[in-house]
């Protein structure tokens, strides 16, 4: 069980990612994350579990990315939290732990862009360097051209699928009535689907 954890350093030589691990991340967003390292030095643990088969060494389950960046800039020892977990527990983090979160709300991601960009005093390609953000989008929030998402159109007039199972035959029946009703197929299939109802 998981319980309260103290933060070790872990040599990065001995930590192994996980072979199930089916977290990606894109070539750019690697070079932002090794930037915010450098820039900062400051980094989430990772979080490992001692190694099953291997003696003196640690598995990866989260920040499989972070260890790469970690290593590719030098470092040595990584910040770990170091679990006792099951095979079974390890495979259900894998599977959550990157899955499991919230999404920014578009108007307070703006916001706190804005005020990133204060305390950057204009470094727009310096802070593009750390964000998600590239630095053409930052430079257009400088600008005021970069306005929130529009809304989602009512969602009555949002067009929604249904699924029909047909025999061959069936189908072939269906298509020939749906010619005789209407020109346009998907009016002709509504009118069809009215009357099955």
């Amino acid at each position: 069980m998981m319980g309260v954890h103290e933060i070790v350093m872990v040599a990065i030589e001995r930590l192994r990612a996980h072979s199930a691990n089916a977290n990606v991340m894109s070539r750019e967003m690697l070079e932002k994350l090794k930037a915010h390292l450098r820039e900062g030095g400051r980094y989430e643990p990772l979080v490992v579990r001692p190694h099953p088969e291997e003696a003196g060494a640690y598995q990866l389950i989260n920040g499989h990315h972070r260890k790469l960046a970690l290593e590719a800039l030098g470092h040595t020892h990584a910040a770990c939290l170091v679990w006792s977990l099951s095979d079974a527990q390890t495979l259900m983090l894998l599977a959550t732990i990157n899955r499991l979160s919230g999404r920014d709300s578009a108007g307070r991601r703006l916001k706190l862009l804005e005020e990133l960009q204060a305390n950057f005093a204009g470094e727009v390609e310096r802070l593009a360097a750390l964000v998600p953000e590239d630095a053409e989008t930052l430079a257009a929030l400088g600008r005021r051209e970069v306005s929130l998402p529009r809304a989602a159109p009512v969602l009555e007039e949002m067009p929604e699928a249904f699924t029909v199972f047909l025999k061959r035959a069936d189908k072939q029946h269906l298509l020939a009535a749906l010619k005789r009703t209407h020109a346009d197929a998907a009016q002709a299939l509504l009118l069809w689907a009215e009357k099955m109802v």
